[in-house]
């Protein structure tokens, strides 16, 4: 690896790309009916399905994640230190592409959005993988990518779940995993802190309490996934704001303007 370009082992990052488009390509073939099955929970009986699909998309993430790992170890800033951080886009990216694919038709749309996600991960794979050296001047290029990478993630996976008509239970914790785990990253670039675990959390319980009050609501999937995105910039901006010391009214004025932009496009097009 040139140390001076700081680019990835190109023969471990087409072998781990490959692999996991191969994956989404397998599980698109694969017909499996689905297993049923219950569970109690506060003697309520609560039905779901569970198929090789599922197991499928479950380790999709997880071999990402093990092989952008595998990637970013011959990075020679690295030197020893956790990887983790660098590995939750990535695999959240194969996550989201995975429900989205295994939620469409079998068009040609779908290959199209197969071929577009294959490149959007491997742009996520390179982004992370600058970013780890602080001094590299394509940086602050690879984290303004990550980040709308981020957002673009969360709308595709709001607009699958609901476009799918799921289940709340299942919808819900879905929508707080992504929304936890990717605001987490958003904080992870823009502060100092190195587990920023209580923002990341009030990102995910306000998101999660809107996502649950517009699920029986009659708005569109598109109008649905701009409203819980425009609630999630609305309160990583607050806090960010408040983090780098700005008066709690400019807080609220600098991040409610987006806020309202987005909803204003969401109700235009519901």
């Amino acid at each position: 690896m040139n140390e001076d370009l700081k680019i990835p082992n190109l023969e471990r990052l087409s072998v781990v790309v490959a692999t996991i488009l191969l994956a989404f390509a397998i599980t698109q073939f694969i017909q499996i009916p689905a297993g049923n099955s219950s569970v109690s929970l506060g003697g309520f009986i609560i039905p779901f399905n569970f198929n090789l699909s599922t197991i499928i998309t479950i380790s999709i993430a997880g071999m990402t994640a093990s092989g952008v790992d595998w990637i970013l170890r011959d990075h020679p800033y690295l030197a020893g230190r956790t990887t983790i951080p660098h590995l939750l886009i990535p695999a959240i990216t194969a996550w989201v592409q995975s429900v989205i694919l295994n939620n469409m038709a079998d068009t040609p749309v779908k290959w199209i959005a197969f071929t577009v996600g294959g490149i959007f991960l491997l742009a996520v794979i390179l982004a992370e993988y600058i970013v780890i050296f602080p001094e590299d001047y394509r940086k602050p290029i690879a984290t303004a990518l990550l980040t709308a990478f981020i957002y673009a993630m969360l709308l595709a996976l709001l607009v699958a779940l609901d476009t799918t008509d799921q289940r709340l239970i299942i919808s819900l914790p879905a929508v707080g995993l992504a929304t936890g785990i990717l605001s987490m990253r958003v904080f992870q670039f823009q502060s100092e802190q190195q587990w920023p675990l209580l923002p990341s959390m009030v990102c995910l319980l306000v998101t999660t309490q809107f996502s649950a009050a517009l699920h029986y609501l009659p708005v569109s999937p598109l109008s649905h996934g701009l409203i819980i995105l425009g609630i999630l910039y609305f309160t990583i901006n607050f806090i960010l704001s408040l983090d780098r010391g700005v008066s709690t009214q400019r807080a609220v004025i600098e991040s409610i303007i987006p806020l309202l932009l987005i909803w204003l496009v969401a109700i235009w097009i519901n």
